[in-house]
Parts: C-alpha cells; structure tokens; sequence
C-alpha cells in the first residue's frame, strides 16, 4: 500500500509557522497564570496578552484607526471579568475578545454584520482549527524534507494519537486497565508526565490560535454559500482530508485490538462475574465508568462518520468496511456494558431521575450505532443516518412526554426497598413531587423514622395544592386526575403498623 503524498498547497493562513511559534508562547504564559491557581485577574491578562499577539500578527495590514476602533469592545469585555469572574464575564470577555481581532483583521470592510459573524466563527471554530492547520504546516515542512521516515512518522500521528485518547477513556472506566496503565514505568518514557497540564497546555494552545491566525472575516458567508448549494453527499467533514487510506486502515486495526482488550474485560469480569484481582471489587468495577463508555462509543461513533463518507476511499476498500462492522460491533457490547454497570450501580443504591434519563441516553447510543452498521452495510448516505437518527429520537422523546418519570423512580426505589430490604431516600422521594406520594404512602406503612412528620406534612401540602388547583377545570390533566382519583380513596398518609 503506497503511502500518501505529502505534498499539499499553502495553508488557508499567511506565515503559519511564526503564528504558531506567537500561539504557543502565549499558551506558555497561560499555563504559569491557570495551572494550579485560581481564575481571577489573570484571565483578564491572558485575553489582553492574545490581543496584543492578534495585533502582532496582524501589524503588516493593520491601520491605526481600525486598531482605536477594535480597543472598544476588548476593554468592554475586559471590564467586566474584572470585575468578577463568572461564566457570564468569560463570555463576555470572550465575545469582546473576538469582535475586536474581527475588526483587526479587516472585518468592519465588509459591515457590521460580516464583523459579527467572523467573531462567531473565531469563537465557536477557531480552536477547531488548530488540528488542520497544524497538520498543513507539518506537511509542507516534512515536504520539503522529502523523507520515507518522515512520511512514515506523519502516517501514524493520528491513529497514535486516537488510540491514547480511547485508552485514557478506558483507563477511566475500567480500573483494570486503569491499573495496568499505572504500572507502565512512565517515568522511564517520558519525563515526570503531567496529563491535565499537557490539556491545559493544548486547550490554550487552540484557544490563542484562534485568535492568533483566525480565518478571513467573510467565511460563514462563503461556508453558507457553499452549504446551501451542496448535495448532502457533497459535504465533507473538515478533518476527512487527513484520514488516508492508510491511516484508517491503521487507525481500525489499532482501535480493534484496543477494544477487544475492554470486551475481553467486560465478558470475564461484569458478564460472567468472575473473581477480580485482588484489591479490585466487583462493585468498584461495575459503578465505574459508565459514562466514559458512551463518551467513547460517541467518539468511535464520529470517526466512522468521516472515515466512511460516501464516496470516499474507505467506503470503497472492502478491508475497512470489515473492521468497521467488527469496530462497531464493540462498540455495541461496550454499551451494553455501560448498561449494566449502570443497572448495576441503581441495583446498589436506587434509581434516579439523571440515572433513568443516562439509560435512555445509552439506549439511543446503541441504536445509533446499530443504524451506523445500517447505512455501510445498506450503502446509504449520511443524510439516510441523520434523518433516520433524528426520528428515531422525535419518537422517544414523544414517547417521554406520556412517560411519569417521577413517579416510575419513586416506585421503583419503594419496590426496591421492600425486596432487596435496601433504605430508602425518603428526601429525594419527596423532591420529586406529588407524583411520588403513592410510593412514599407504601413507605410509610413501616416507616417510623425521624423524617415521618416531616413526609406526613408535605404530603398534606401537596394533596392540598393538587385539590385547589384541580378545582379550576382549566388545570385539569388526565396524569392529575389519577392522582386526585387516588387521593380519594387515600384521603390521609397511612400510619406504621403496630
């Protein structure tokens, strides 16, 4: 298999190299003011610090009156983070921010609306464009050198660089592999490694980047444009360019094999319910990681999208529509897995409304993956999985409109404390609302705890709000009258039996 051809046409930015050379310094400096501190000040003078690197790296265009003009809005949002450090100051600063390296880069020349619209694109897919451009300018560089070894380093940057991130999802929700992980002597690989400061470190980098070399004030025009008159087929994800041949082929097989480490895992120790090793429980390891599973089911389920476009080279290889299908099969049995860990994790300690909400969420993974298989095996486009995808989920969430989830915990918790003889969380039940008095009433039956005046009182109020408020015909509802019909025939909250 011949490997790719780095040769590639200038970057979409001007003088790349010392851009990203200006980027990483104010990253530097952003990593002195963040990391292991406290946001206050110093964010304020890490916005102005890439504001002065925007005007350097805009100075060849730049005219005095346009930068006046482009100081207003980066002191008005400054001013506010100033103040006080909040979520509604970051945005501000932000949003201040970016209109003023808008109005930097020319984007007052096109009216106020193209200037608003390029600070939506710095803010919302500037950091984006850190892995494309970063990836343009390394391959002019390794062009120029003309290299076999070169080229073979390039080819394997990104199926490396996807497998660490699997295997740092995995790490987290499998403690076996989080255990091996730890053993690996990493001191003799790489110098005393830091993993959340090298994120810091690569998140500042994106961000100073975006507002470092942003791209030209009118794109959501050109990208609209281009939107608006593309087929659905013609749509090509913007990373899909970096994804050979070679570096799918790649990429699945070192995905595969990574998987099959975490099903072997899952089918020895949380199916067949072996014995861990020692140190590790069986409850620490099925109540762990169940939402970096679906985190990584959703990253698999994205680079299959731009691996496999229609049309593309990898849709066509017959090799790689066979490790997608074994890929995304995995992928399957890891939701599953995600699945019991968490049906696991309500079995010890109750079910909840975010617990329920994350099993229909898994759900809908699973069928989206299923769909994924769908669309390779059927040979269907992107916009088949998207529509098919969305109604899937329009008719679960219409289906949840008729579904009482408060009152489908509450019972389910109650039932499970008279079966399993676990405690329940009568607080939580009670916050959930009227919905849940039948099940509280069935609790209370042998409850003569500290909190029964307390449950009795506010099953009195909302009793009381519920008749009030079903007195107006206006307020009925067919989910209350059942409540009222209930209510009826359980006027007052039972007493423990003596």
């Amino acid at each position: 298999m011949s490997m790719p051809t780095l040769n590639a046409p200038a970057p979409a930015i001007s003088h790349p190299g010392p851009k990203l050379v200006l980027a990483a310094g104010i990253a530097l400096i952003g990593d002195h003011l963040f990391y292991g501190h406290a946001l206050g000040i110093s964010l304020a003078v890490f916005l102005t610090l890439i504001a002065a690197a925007a005007v350097v790296a805009a100075s060849a265009q730049l005219r005095w009156r346009t930068g006046v003009i482009a100081l207003f809005p980066l002191l008005a949002g400054l001013a506010s983070i100033v103040e006080t450090v909040s979520p509604l100051s970051v945005t501000s600063g932000a949003a201040g921010l970016a209109l003023s390296v808008a109005i930097l880069t020319g984007g007052l020349d096109q009216g106020v609306g193209a200037t608003i619209r390029a600070a939506f694109g710095i803010l919302l897919t500037g950091p984006f464009d850190l892995p494309p451009d970063f990836y343009d300018v390394a391959r002019r560089a390794v062009g120029r050198w003309h290299t076999p070894r070169a080229a073979f380093l390039m080819g394997w940057l990104i199926p490396v660089a996807l497998c660490a991130a699997f295997a740092g999802l995995f790490s987290a929700a499998n403690p076996l592999i989080a255990g091996w992980l730890s053993d690996i002597p990493w001191s003799a690989l790489i110098p005393s490694p830091d993993l959340p400061r090298i994120l810091l470190l690569l998140s500042l980098l994106a961000v100073a980047w975006a507002f470092v070399a942003p791209r030209m004030p009118g794109r959501w025009d050109v990208v609209g444009t281009a939107f608006a008159r593309a087929t659905p087929t013609d749509i090509v994800p913007p990373l899909s360019g970096l994804l050979t041949l070679t570096v799918i082929l790649r990429c699945l097989i070192l995905f595969n094999l990574l998987f099959a480490v975490q099903s072997a895992t899952d089918a020895t120790y949380l199916w067949a319910g072996l014995a861990l090793p020692p140190g590790v429980t069986h409850a620490a390891y099925a109540h762990r990681g169940a939402y970096p599973l679906i985190a990584t089911a959703l990253l698999a389920a994205g680079f299959v999208l731009v691996a496999l476009r229609p049309g593309g080279a990898g849709e066509r290889s017959p090799a790689i529509r066979i490790l997608v299908c074994l890929w995304i099969g995995q992928n399957v049995l890891l939701v599953a897995s995600a699945m019991l860990r968490l049906d696991l994790y309500v079995e010890a300690y109750g079910l909840s409304l975010l617990r329920l909400a994350a099993l229909i969420w898994m759900a809908l993974v699973g069928v989206g993956l299923a769909l994924i298989l769908a669309r390779i095996t059927l040979r269907r486009g992107n916009g088949w999985l998207i529509r098919t995808n969305a109604l899937v989920l329009a008719a679960t969430l219409y289906a949840c409109a008729f579904a009482d989830f408060s009152s489908t915990v509450a019972e389910f918790n109650a039932a499970h404390r008279l079966d399993a003889e676990q405690a329940f969380d009568l607080p939580y039940a009670m916050s959930l609302g009227s919905a849940a008095i039948p099940a509280v009433d069935r609790v209370l039956i042998d409850y003569d705890g500290p909190l029964k005046e307390r449950a009795r009182l506010w099953r009195w109020r909302l009793a009381t709000d519920l008749r009030q408020r079903m007195g107006d015909w206006r307020a009925w509802t067919f989910r209350d009258q059942r409540l009222l019909d209930y209510l009826a025939v359980h006027p007052d909250a039972p007493s423990p039996a003596r």
